[in-house]
């Protein structure tokens, strides 16, 4: 399959920014708000990571790091020594290959240094999860990724309504984005393709893809849009959007999912029904730090429009509501395995079977959920009923104990903004690809595809119109298990690899 794949010429009329001349008042409004994806440039361009991030940087100084690449048959986490994982990419020649999706990269002592090569772009930078601190119910959030090509990511909408950016630092990915509303049943690879790699994107390319390029998808009623991400482009992926991503050669990139104050609506619905635990620690820590947006979360509560209406047939809302996925942490580990399109409702006892043998991580502290569920509905009604009770004549406080509390205020105005204040938020993103140029390369190729790599279709941009309805019960995605490839180091021992030939 290695050897006959090849992917399509691309339209690629995606919507591109540049970054170093938006505003975030300007990106919020034209992108964020109305959820539209686009390509931003520039937003790297002093980043260190260029010239660290080389493979054989990488392989330089983190040839002994262990880095995680993919699932035991039982669900538990592969990593690998970095310098087996270079010598793979350059030896092996998989129709599916590993691909290094590792999301605790920032917290071991021998790759925390990667922190320093990179920063979160200005429009991204407000991340209303950073108030969980080292809470251990914060969700996953940013990723490095390191593929070969052929690897990526199936089809899959971002975890808990989140939205996402990635950066890609050497390599070209090819996305493809389908519009929220599209039914699950659409996107998803029918089970009749689904050969010996069932949840890879390369599979998607090879049976979907061909159905929206030659087939009879309906893009006016679904439409979906594809570009190519150079080295040096970002690309910001709004919450809710279905999404999959495949490498087109050897690949870098950084990516991390966020919550910002204008995805909030999206995002609280969606923890609040997923993840009671976290959704409990996240409104302490709203209330305490961040009370202007109590309104936002109270209007997404008592007014709620929603995603699930996105899925148009009777069918789909029928399989959505049955459903009874409660992996919080699936829905917020964004991996290349763990991203995939959930199978059809006959084969959920299976998943949930596999489910159950993945890591203790897949559930955030889903043992308390049980017992603290009614006390959340209990806590969450009297702290929106303060919200909605306050007057100008009162204000909203923590007390000792970090119980919301009425107390009275002197001052006329009311310290509780309404929810129009996005344009003090910022949002961060999900998927990656690149290839392994030097800095000459780079340079000269001035963040475009280099020679070897697929033709472009140069065609009119193509407007994408903006996502106006809100969620009911936040965004619904349903993530399988990690999958089940396999990759030991003793499989390695007799590789040997003159890194000047790579």
């Amino acid at each position: 399959m290695a050897k006959k794949f090849k992917l399509p010429p691309l339209d690629d009329k995606m919507v591109r920014v540049d970054g170093t001349k938006i505003t975030l008042d300007e990106f919020r409004r034209r992108y964020e708000a109305p959820r539209v994806p686009c390509v931003i440039t520039g937003l790297t361009r002093h980043w260190k990571a260029h010239e660290n991030w080389t493979l054989r940087n990488l392989r330089k100084n983190y040839a002994n790091e262990y880095f995680k690449c993919g699932a035991s048959p039982k669900g538990r986490s592969v990593h690998l020594k970095f310098k087996y994982f270079f010598e793979y990419m350059a030896e092996y020649d998989d129709d599916s290959p590993l691909y290094i999706f590792d999301g605790s990269f920032d917290e071991r002592k021998g790759t925390k240094k990667m922190l320093l090569d990179y920063e979160v772009p200005e429009i991204f930078q407000e991340s209303l999860f950073d108030l969980l601190g080292k809470d251990r119910t914060r969700p996953p959030h940013r990723w490095i990724t390191i593929g070969p090509a052929r690897s990526g990511t199936n089809i899959h909408i971002d975890p808990l309504g989140t939205s996402a950016w990635n950066a890609l630092i050497h390599g070209h990915k090819r996305w493809v984005f389908i519009h929220p509303d599209t039914p699950a049943e659409l996107v998803k690879i029918p089970k009749s393709q689904r050969n010996v790699h069932p949840k890879e994107a390369i599979t998607w390319f090879s049976t979907v893809y061909k159905r929206i390029l030659y087939g009879d998808w309906p893009l006016d009623k679904y439409p979906v849009y594809e570009c190519r991400q150079n080295p040096g482009e970002t690309v910001f992926v709004p919450c809710g959007w279905w999404h999959v991503v495949i490498n087109e050669d050897n690949t870098v990139a950084v990516t991390q999912n966020f919550c910002s104050s204008v995805n909030l609506p999206y995002v609280y619905p969606t923890i609040r029904k997923d993840s009671p635990s976290l959704a409990r620690a996240f409104l302490d820590k709203l209330c305490e730090h961040r009370p202007d947006l109590l309104p936002t979360i109270y209007d997404s509560l008592s007014d709620p429009k929603p995603i699930d209406d996105a899925y148009s047939s009777s069918s789909e809302k029928d399989y959505v509501k049955n459903e009874s996925d409660g992996d919080d942490c699936d829905e917020s580990c964004i991996s290349p395995d763990s991203t995939d399109v959930s199978e059809e409702s006959d084969e959920e006892s299976e998943e949930e079977e596999e489910e159950r043998e993945g890591d203790s991580e897949e559930d955030l502290s889903k043992e308390y959920e049980e017992n603290a569920d009614d006390e959340e509905g209990e806590n969450e009604k009297g702290m929106l009923e303060i919200v909605r009770r306050k007057g100008k004549s009162q204000k909203l406080e923590v007390d000792s104990k970090g119980d919301a509390i009425l107390v009275d205020d002197s001052e006329e105005e009311d310290d509780i903004c309404e929810s129009d204040d996005s344009e003090e938020s910022e949002t961060f993103s999900d998927y990656d690809t690149d290839y392994d140029l030097d800095d000459t390369d780079y340079e000269n190729n001035n963040g475009e595809p280099s020679s070897n790599s697929p033709e472009i279709h140069t065609e009119p941009q193509r407007e994408i119109p903006p996502v106006r309805f809100a969620p009911d019960n936040g965004v619904k995605r349903r993530a399988s298990r990690d999958g089940r490839r396999t990759f030991l180091p003793n499989q390695m021992n007799n590789l040997y690899l003159d890194a000047e030939d790579f």
